[in-house]
């Protein structure tokens, strides 16, 4: 549906069954709506800035502006009528706020076809070989991304089956309570880090006075220094505070 460029409404949407006057509409004044093939006569006077009907509305139905619900009539309403408080309300609304409910199928299994990958002890597999350094603070992020960047790709030129060094850095780590559910989610949230299967190896490093403890991050969720290929398994992964040190 269109309105004529000369028309006093506008019409904003096609699913709308209003327009809004953008001048002062008399009553009996003509609103030419192309779509209809005829020409609307206001019934009422329409203020500029107000709806008019362009359409029939039954009483319960709903009206519509941008395409989006605005209320329900509360009397049946025939175009060319004045549309407000006195014909529109609220009216209960009731809707439907599930989040991924849709399940889709099973995806088909591709067979015969691989990629250059790296395949950990666990199954998983992987597409990158890196080292991280997870920082426990946001004290000792700095420090984590000055470790990377002098592991360089000069450094690096003798394990060309490393892809990289990467600082795991965040904001946060202290001013926390401790085993509250701040320090639970960020723990999880590093050790998530730690076991990404491109996370060939890891070290994590503390300022050592924060309330996000390294010894808290590794025993809470079980840490264990993960290994390249024909690397021994140690039990415990490398951890270090910059105060100890």
């Amino acid at each position: 549906m269109s309105i004529a460029v000369d028309s006093p409404v506008v019409f904003l949407h096609p699913d709308d069954n209003i327009a809004i006057a953008k001048r002062a509409v008399a009553k009996g004044g003509e609103l030419q709506v192309d779509a209809l093939g005829a020409s609307i006569v206001a019934a009422d006077r329409i203020d500029i800035g107000h709806k008019v009907a362009i359409r029939p509305i039954a009483k319960g139905a709903a009206v519509r502006k941008f395409g989006q619900l605005i209320g329900y009539a509360t009397e049946a309403i025939q175009p060319g009528d004045w549309v407000h408080s006195h014909n529109l309300s609220a009216g209960a609304l009731s809707l439907q706020y599930e989040f991924a409910t849709a399940v889709p199928p099973e995806p088909r299994r591709i067979n015969g076809r691989t990629f250059l990958g790296y395949r950990r002890r666990d199954g998983r597999v992987a597409t990158r070989n890196y080292i991280g350094v997870i920082s426990t603070v946001n004290c000792s992020a700095t420090t984590s991304k000055y470790v990377a960047a002098r592991l360089d790709k000069s450094l690096l030129a003798d394990f060309p089956n490393i892809d990289g060094v990467i600082p795991l850095v965040h904001k946060a780590g202290c001013a926390m309570q401790y085993g509250g559910e701040d320090h639970a989610q960020l723990a999880r949230t590093l050790a998530g880090f730690a076991r990404h299967p491109n996370i060939a190896a890891y070290i994590v490093l503390g300022l050592g006075c924060e309330t996000g403890q390294a010894s808290f991050l590794v025993n809470e969720h079980q840490l264990t220094q993960l290994e390249f290929p024909g690397m021994e398994r140690k039990p415990l992964p490398l951890v270090m505070n910059i105060q100890d040190e």
